[in-house]
């Protein structure tokens, strides 16, 4: 049985620095690197504007049937509303993404 001291020691002081780290009383913790922060935040602003494209695809996928029902009311009455139609909402988050990124 081939037992090397200094390959456990090496495991024994990642494995508590690992806890340490993990249960945060880590004092000198591992530091990321600039362009992997960076990265970290686009992967972010990316998922939430994901987010609120799917929720906005699925609203116009699914319309709500009472605002349908106003629109076709009002449209018939010409009378307008002020707040933005389905199609309106979608364009604007989809322009809103685009200059985000």
């Amino acid at each position: 049985m081939n037992f090397n001291l200094k390959a456990a020691g090496t495991l024994i002081s990642r494995a508590k620095q690992f806890t340490e780290e993990k249960l945060g009383q880590a004092t000198d913790r591992t530091a990321y690197d600039d362009n992997f922060d960076h990265l970290l935040l686009d992967a972010d602003r990316a998922k939430a504007w994901t987010e609120r494209l799917i929720s906005n695809v699925s609203i116009f996928l699914q319309p709500n049937p009472n605002e349908r029902l106003e629109d076709f009311i009002l449209t018939k009455f010409d009378q307008k509303t002020n707040k933005q139609n389905i199609v309106e909402q979608l364009g604007q988050c989809m322009v809103e993404a685009g200059n985000d990124f």
